[in-house]
């Protein structure tokens, strides 16, 4: 029997779950911040950006606006203006874990989530490119507002429901216990739990050790 069975509501993540898109989305990151660092900031936010790896575009970009390049004026709305066509071509060519829609097949009687940081301008588009829609139909929730404050409106509108949070991400992990929320980690396109605070989760290696 399959864990999902237990669940009235599967809440999925997209990068690092669904698609293999955590280094192409780093790059891109990098790169639209690169327009606006010295050398010296840019390795420091390369460092960064790889050791924190579930925080928002948002989080990373006011980090280095405010913690890096300081006394430098720095306009994030453009450094996040560049990075959303940076992740658009990241998300759009990532490998995708094809074993979603067999997943789907089989759970096709649950009430399908998809809850990602990709932003609110782009999640429908990038959606359809990849297929994705036809799983999730309206239940597409990108950011802003932030993952946190999607997650709580869910728990509102699902009180009543089992849900299980599925992703790669510790913070994922976190905003599902803050929310009552069971946490499944999946490894398959992640950068590990090693060095996670995070217990108490369900594991398995690929999305399809759920079929």
């Amino acid at each position: 029997m399959s864990l999902l069975e237990d669940y009235d509501v599967l809440l999925f993540d997209l990068d690092g779950l669904l698609i293999d898109s955590l280094d192409k989305l780093s790059s891109g990151l990098i790169t639209a911040v690169s327009r606006f660092a010295k050398p010296a900031e840019l390795e420091v936010f390369t460092s960064y950006d790889r050791t924190n790896p579930g925080l928002s575009r948002f989080e990373k970009i006011a980090h280095f606006a405010n913690e890096i390049a300081i006394g430098t004026k720095i306009d994030q709305q453009l450094i996040l203006e560049e990075f959303d066509k940076e992740s658009f071509k990241a998300r759009t060519e990532s490998k995708l874990s094809e074993s979603i829609f067999e997943l789907n097949h089989r759970f096709k009687n649950k009430i399908w989530v998809l809850l990602t940081n990709c932003d609110i301008s782009q999640i429908d588009e990038v959606a359809s490119i990849l297929g994705l829609d036809a799983i999730f139909g309206e239940n597409l929730i990108g950011t802003p507002p932030s993952k946190h404050v999607q997650a709580r409106i869910l728990r509102e509108r699902y009180q009543s429901s089992k849900v299980i949070s599925i992703s790669d991400s510790e913070s994922d992990g976190e905003i599902a216990k803050e929310c009552s929320f069971d946490f499944l980690f999946v490894e398959e396109f992640s950068r590990g739990d090693g060095d996670w605070k995070l217990d108490g989760y369900h594991k398995v290696s690929r999305l399809d050790d759920l079929l």
